[in-house]
């Protein structure tokens, strides 16, 4: 793939171009426009992969498992999750019942739907019977090579379909250039795409003690043709007999699609930019692992959080002109992974926060959110709440 990159003058372009796209393709506006955008996370599609002639992956023979029937399962269960706690956000499923969708069909739904939130939901395999553990995916440049036969292997199903040539418009699932040029177009949304991958691995690690193998970037067709935050989670190895069995079991397909609510909830406050905040639907909603023991707090001096409204991300440094951001002034730049973040205010009570926050929203970036610092390093806006609470109580110094 490397010494594919190097040589073809089409790649090359084709990177040159997503750089290029990636920097205008941050300015423009949400298609929901300004005023829905504004309202948030009011539109989710639950993506269960595979189903009808299409089983997926397979178990270890021990079961009749297939991914198709446990991606089903837990979607179904992780809408049910969101209704209950969100009687006001509009769940919409690919499918949910045991029924062939297209690839393209999947993102079709996702669009006409004008949805704020695309989740695929699938399970992995592998010839290594021991390799386990879960990981989410997000369409990006990073790491392209290292992922690219997963997405391949993903994207063949294409070649179920009757008359895929035509369908997919000389789309070829095994075609470097193919997949890149897809890249691009997701671009907008990646940061709201890492935000919510990584949310939902901490909760697999943290809340259902699951092997946590990363958020990962690779060129899936279902995540790359959407026009919103897209995210691809593999909720284990069915190769792996001890992930079979707990992905098999009731608890399992529960627990799992506990952790991805549970994620949804915060990656949904953070957008809004409101406190995450325990329903009574909540209460009724498993919880696997015990909640960590909290840390006793040092007696030594702790910084005051930080709270900043990022505005966007490119994977190139922009210039901080108010020009280049809508005509805001005392934008900020910091960079992670090699992806470039803007933000701009910064204050110390998370209600000015908020007010700031829907200021920015209403004058230039409908989709601005609200982060957090504390000595220099992002931390999750519930940790910044709760150390927040803590110094105005005198609880910590």
């Amino acid at each position: 793939m490397k010494r594919f990159l190097k040589n073809s003058k089409g790649v090359l372009c084709t990177v040159f171009g997503a750089m290029v796209l990636l920097l205008f393709s941050s300015f423009v506006p949400n298609h929901r426009g300004a005023k829905l955008a504004s309202l948030g996370v009011m539109k989710v599609v639950i993506d269960a992969g595979h189903g009808g002639h299409d089983p997926g992956n397979l178990g270890t023979g021990r079961y009749k498992t297939t991914e198709k029937d446990i991606a089903l399962e837990v979607s179904i269960q992780l809408g049910d999750y969101i209704q209950r706690a969100y009687p006001d956000v509009d769940v919409i499923y690919t499918r949910k019942t045991d029924k062939f969708v297209t690839l393209k069909d999947r993102t079709t739904i996702a669009n006409k739907s004008q949805a704020d939130l695309f989740i695929s939901i699938h399970c992995n395999s592998a010839a290594n019977k021991g390799a386990h553990g879960t990981e989410t995916f997000v369409m990006g440049l990073n790491k392209l090579e290292a992922n690219l036969k997963t997405a391949q292997k993903e994207n063949s199903v294409i070649l179920l379909e009757e008359n895929y040539e035509q369908v997919y418009e000389g789309f070829n699932p095994d075609s470097p250039e193919s997949l890149i040029e897809r890249v691009i177009a997701q671009s907008a949304y990646l940061e709201q795409s890492l935000n919510l991958s990584a949310k939902i691995q901490d909760q697999y690690r943290e809340r259902v003690s699951r092997r946590d193998r990363g958020v990962k970037q690779a060129p899936y067709w279902v995540i790359s043709f959407t026009t919103m935050p897209s995210i691809l989670t593999e909720l284990g190895f069915l190769t792996h007999a001890g992930e079979e069995d707990f992905l098999n079991s009731e608890n399992g397909k529960v627990y799992m699609a506990s952790a991805i609510y549970r994620a949804f909830k915060q990656y949904k406050a953070e957008i809004e930019g409101v406190e995450v905040r325990i329903s009574e639907v909540d209460e009724t909603i498993p919880e696997p692992v015990a909640e960590v023991e909290e840390k006793k707090s040092s007696t030594a001096s702790m910084e005051p959080v930080l709270y900043k409204i990022q505005l966007m991300a490119s994977s190139t440094s922009i210039d901080l002109e108010p020009a280049n951001f809508k005509g805001l002034e005392g934008v900020q730049e910091y960079e992670v992974d090699g992806l470039y973040k803007y933000t701009v205010g910064e204050v110390t009570d998370y209600k000015k926060a908020v007010s700031l926050q829907r200021t920015v929203r209403e004058k230039a970036f409908p989709k601005a959110f609200i982060i957090a610092f504390q000595d220099d390093k992002r931390i999750p806006i519930s940790e910044a709440l709760e150390i927040s609470r803590k110094l105005a109580n005198g609880q910590i110094n």
